[in-house]
């Protein structure tokens, strides 16, 4: 086989392996990291870097209430509602689970209805 046969023989081998891989779809954990240990309402934006999709949010935390609204396949905002404390949130359908997702954190408030004015210490990871 010539050095020329050999390189288009693997160059067509690497090609099918790839297109066989293909978007996998699945669920991701929302996971909260907060400073504080009294908080009672968290608004939220989930999206998605095209061409990966969002295609659900669900599951709550235990004595949470979800609150969601569909913007466009790529973005979700939402209220959650509950006892907050850290740990896994809820739930986003991913149509890809290699694809590209964010949760921003963009209020919150304390059980006692008081809005948090710093920010500084919330975030929320995505974890297949």
């Amino acid at each position: 086989m010539t050095r020329t046969l050999r390189f288009a023989a693997a160059a067509v081998a690497l090609l099918v392996t790839a297109c066989k891989e293909g978007p996998t779809a699945g669920q991701l954990a929302v996971n909260l990291t907060t400073p504080n240990s009294d908080d009672g309402a968290i608004q939220f934006t989930a999206e998605a870097t095209a061409p990966a999709t969002i295609t659900s949010v669900g599951s709550s935390c235990a004595g949470c209430k979800l609150f969601v609204v569909k913007v466009n396949d790529n973005q979700y905002k939402g209220i959650l509602t509950g006892s907050i404390s850290a740990g896994t949130l809820f739930r986003l359908g991913a149509s890809d689970t290699k694809g590209v997702y964010k949760v921003n954190i963009n209020a919150v408030a304390s059980r006692s209805y008081a809005s948090r004015n710093n920010l500084t210490g919330y975030s929320a990871t995505l974890v297949p």
